[in-house]
């Protein structure tokens, strides 16, 4: 089995690298685990700015991603793992990327937002859901 694991650096998504790194697989499960950079997207310090931030935004995407790989190749000693920095639109990007890399699970986390705030930001989770060409695996907070 194939299965994609996104990350942003949330407390979410690190629950989602919980989920996977907490579950048994078996011996031939292959694992990409991918970040997305919107260009010109997110916070960043006045520093960052004077320089190119799209350069800053996916040196931060790479450095996560090598941290999360250690962490994966300790816990699931044995498996494929791989990493990916994408760009563009998130959901866009994450729905690509699992149809290029024939995934069959995508795993995800989800802040749980509701009302005005999940009408307003959206739902990266909700979107990946109703486009991935494989089951989707949300993991959310327990309330």
């Amino acid at each position: 089995m194939k299965i994609m694991v996104s990350l942003d650096g949330s407390e979410s998504s690190m629950r989602a690298l919980d989920f996977i790194t907490s579950r048994p697989w078996a011996e031939d499960d292959q694992f990409m685990i991918v970040s997305v950079v919107e260009p010109d997207k997110g916070d960043m310090s006045m520093a960052q700015a004077m320089t190119n931030p799209d350069e800053v935004f996916f040196a931060n995407a790479e450095k996560l991603l090598a941290n999360v790989k250690d962490k994966f190749d300790v816990s699931l000693n044995g498996h494929a793992v791989s990493t990916a920095v994408l760009s563009g639109p998130v959901v866009e990007s994450l729905v690509d990327c699992a149809k290029e890399y024939s995934a069959d699970l995508i795993v995800m986390g989800s802040e749980g937002r509701k009302g005005v705030s999940r009408l307003l930001l959206g739902s990266v989770a909700e979107g990946v859901l109703r486009s991935a060409p494989c089951s989707v695996q949300i993991v959310r907070r327990k309330l």
